[in-house]
């Protein structure tokens, strides 16, 4: 009986790219039974297993848990062996041969079971046996597809794993208020669309965002700012320093202090901008993948969604937009991030006698309410609220609804919690010192 196609080569190549890059790990989705030799798939599950508990995946953290518990089978030499093969750049083309050759034993497998039953089935057991012979193809159809047929028991034991895991599954908006109302604030695989009128100020909401996403982590694609506005927006709300100095470029002595300190305290902050004025979605997609690689990257920001370029210039406005929404909802689910778009806001509300946006006013608007989590549309209005920015909660998918008041002080790029119309708590301070 000929040997199951296997490749060993790629299989070592895949967990010697790991060993070299444990990055890798997070853009494959190889699972241990898709490997031939069973300590491949031992070792393979191990590292899963820690990558999961948040301990580290590098060779010399996996020599170290080997020593204490080997895998049968195993050589001493097989990490160096597999390092010497690992390409982190070749890794997925490696990781597509061996889950493709797997699928192929799988079908080999029920190729065989079903011919035992067809000559071992008694002759009235014939429908039975083709009942069987179906589920088994299924079986093999799922695995190669990635589908798992889940029991709710399993679906129970996972969301009790969520619920034990509590606040850290939430990361802080920065503000206080609006954290309650999202249960703790931005929650992974969600999409929130923040709506503004031009001018109105959605970009520098935006920018006091990234700042208190600064300690765990962001990426900003800014199609409408250049890097070095945002950068400047970000600088002037955490230092307390002037925007129309920063505009002009036109610095004091004291304003250089300040950057001088906040140089040393951003050092090593995992933010990341993307100034792109013209992107797609498949672009944004490679992109929040690459950023991955360096780590954790809870929020993702997007100013604006109107912006993106679509997929289908043939497509009408609206649709094309739904298409842009849609994939964010996506790329929010598959990286597990939360994803902030944000959003144009037609000046239809402006001839009302409540100057308040609506959902309805959001541009090409069916789409975005149909995949957005939450909807979150500002408001401002300096002879009813002077000093202060209004953010309506119009759809929370798991919270409530309703109105958040801020602190707005665009002379340093700030919007804060509230604590009295003339006090306000820095973002940044409140999370991060």
């Amino acid at each position: 009986m000929n040997e199951p196609r296997q490749d060993i080569d790629a299989e070592e190549a895949v967990i010697g790219a790991v060993l070299v890059e444990p990055r890798v790990l997070d853009d494959l989705t190889l699972q241990g039974r898709d490997f031939y030799r069973p300590s491949h798939e031992e070792l393979w599950d191990l590292m899963l297993a820690e990558r999961r508990a948040g301990r580290p995946v590098d060779a010399i953290s996996i020599m170290q848990r080997l020593a204490t518990a080997p895998i049968m089978g195993l050589d001493p030499t097989f990490l160096h062996t597999a390092m010497a093969k690992g390409i982190p750049a070749s890794a997925e083309h490696h990781a597509h041969i061996i889950a493709g050759l797997a699928s192929l034993r799988r079908m080999a497998s029920a190729a065989l079971y079903l011919r035992e039953m067809s000559e071992t089935m008694p002759w009235d057991k014939a429908e039975q046996a083709v009942d069987d012979g179906r589920a088994k193809l299924d079986e093999v159809a799922n695995e190669t597809a990635g589908t798992k047929v889940r029991t709710f028991r399993e679906a129970l034991e996972s969301t009790i794993h969520i619920w034990e895991e509590g606040e850290g599954r939430a990361f802080p908006t920065g503000w206080a208020d609006l954290d309650r109302r999202f249960n703790g604030g931005w929650h992974p695989g969600q999409l929130t669309v923040m709506g503004a009128r031009p001018a109105v100020g959605k970009s520098m909401v935006a920018s006091c965002a990234a700042l208190a996403a600064s300690e765990y982590g962001v990426g900003f694609f800014s199609l409408e700012m250049k890097e070095h506005e945002v950068v400047g927006r970000m600088t002037a709300a955490a230092m307390k320093m002037n925007m129309n100095r920063i505009n002009s470029m036109k610095l004091n002595e004291d304003d250089w202090q300040k950057v001088a300190g906040f140089v040393g305290q951003s050092w090593d902050w995992p933010v990341y901008i993307e100034e792109k004025s013209r992107i797609t979605m498949a672009q944004v997609r490679a992109i929040v993948r690459s950023w991955k690689r360096r780590g954790p990257v809870p929020l993702v920001i997007l100013d604006y969604l109107q912006l993106v370029q679509p997929a289908d210039y043939r497509e009408n406005r609206e649709r094309q937009v739904s298409r842009i929404a849609e994939d964010c909802k996506h790329l929010a689910k598959e990286f597990d991030t939360h994803v902030l778009a944000l959003a144009q806001v037609n000046r239809g509300s402006t001839q009302r006698q409540d100057q308040r946006p609506t959902m309805a006013d959001l541009r090409e608007s069916g789409g975005i309410e149909a995949h957005a989590d939450n909807i979150i549309l500002l408001h401002r209005d300096e002879e009813e609220m002077e000093g202060q920015i209004e953010l309506i909660i119009e759809k929370n998918r798991h919270g409530e609804t309703g109105k958040i008041r801020l602190a707005w002080r665009p002379q340093v790029g700030s919007v804060s919690t509230l604590v009295h119309p003339r006090q306000y708590i820095n973002p940044i301070h409140e999370y991060i010192n």
